[in-house]
């Protein structure tokens, strides 16, 4: 029965690469809104509104505005796409996001609420927005979202696999890595439900590379300011732990997403794009010089604060250039980072870039 299995898993991957092909062909000839979700690698501004408002949420109808002040020592990639498109960007990624609070959930001090979630909190507000713009007549918001002029990207995870997710074992009680799997599928069934039709998936990034993850001997940083209490715990077993889940996760989306739209038919006349980032990643710890600026730095973050033995923060910032850096602190990639991925998610688009599969 194995054997078979394993004989059909082949067949499978024959045959998925002749649909991907002909798929790729019709690259988006424009693209005059970008729709994203996730997490502090995405954010433009979202968390800042939450915290600069009591804990509220945006109101319908409120485009959050782009800031070069957020987790990337800068702007972060969906500016620098949007730029290139000529794009107007809508973006519902809030900081220190999961993809659901049912599956991992973290509580924020300073909203005096749970960090909002993909599933809880922004996809619901982009349903609001969709539903405002609708509503209420002579409004630019979203009025000119099309199912051929529109594309929705989501990127999540790195807060759900990591520190306070599954990594220490924090999870939901009963929940596992399938659960977040399947909140992945759920997030594009309500993106298609709204008329979404070009979708795109960013895998995850090799966070066991990351400062915070990488344990001290193959470069990464001891206690600091995202885990306090890092070197108490076996940090080559947290690295290699970080290792198997990323790259599981992935798998899965690999396989996943063909089953979905192809097999299942989840979202027909849909597009799917898979981003992976965790590639491109690994190409620039490959070959730095080619991506970074002199001297090219991927192993240290340009910021970072460590934890004294007496418990007190010590900050220190880099006295070369952030566009150096791959990490802009212990866990957030740089502008420079975000300013390439940029670049390739537009050969994504274009159904041009070496780091993408579509469907």
């Amino acid at each position: 029965m194995t054997k078979c299995l394993s004989c059909a898993m082949r067949r499978l991957a024959v045959i998925l690469p002749i649909i991907v092909t002909g798929a790729a062909l019709s690259p988006l000839a424009a693209v005059d809104n970008l729709i994203v979700f996730g997490d502090s690698y995405t954010d433009e501004g979202r968390l800042a509104y939450f915290q600069s408002h009591n804990g509220s949420a945006p109101p319908p109808g409120t485009l959050i505005p782009t800031a070069n002040v957020t987790a990337s020592g800068g702007y972060t990639w969906p500016h620098f796409a949007s730029q290139q498109l000529g794009a107007t960007t809508y973006n519902y990624a809030v900081s220190g996001a999961t993809c659901s609070n049912e599956i991992v959930k973290r509580y924020l001090e300073s909203i005096n609420a749970p960090f909002p979630s993909v599933i809880d909190y922004e996809i619901p507000a982009f349903l609001a927005d969709v539903e405002y713009a609708l509503r209420v007549e002579d409004n630019d918001f979203l009025s000119n979202r099309k199912p051929n002029n529109t594309v929705y990207a989501l990127w999540i995870g790195t807060n759900d696999l990591g520190v306070k997710g599954f990594l220490t074992d924090s999870q939901q009680p009963g929940t596992t890595i399938s659960n977040f799997i399947d909140c992945i599928w759920s997030v594009f069934d309500s993106i298609y439900s709204t008329g979404g039709r070009h979708l795109v998936l960013f895998n995850e990034a090799p966070l066991d590379r990351s400062p915070l993850y990488a344990s001290p001997q193959n470069g990464g940083v001891g206690d600091n300011q995202y885990q306090e209490n890092k070197t108490s715990y076996n940090t080559t077993e947290y690295e290699q732990k970080m290792l198997e889940y990323t790259t599981s996760v992935n798998t899965i989306f690999s396989y996943g997403a063909p089953f979905q739209l192809l097999v299942e038919a989840r979202w027909p006349g849909a597009s799917f794009s898979i981003f992976n980032v965790h590639q491109l990643f690994l190409d620039i710890f490959k070959n730095p010089s080619e991506y970074l600026d002199t001297p090219a730095n991927t192993d240290a973050p340009y910021f970072g604060c460590s934890i004294t033995e007496a418990g007190a923060k010590n900050c220190t910032t880099s006295q070369n250039s952030l566009s150096s850096f791959l990490w802009y602190d212990e866990l957030h990639p740089s502008w420079k980072a975000d300013e390439i991925i940029a670049s390739e998610f537009l050969k994504i688009l274009n159904g041009t870039s070496k780091y993408g599969t579509y469907y």
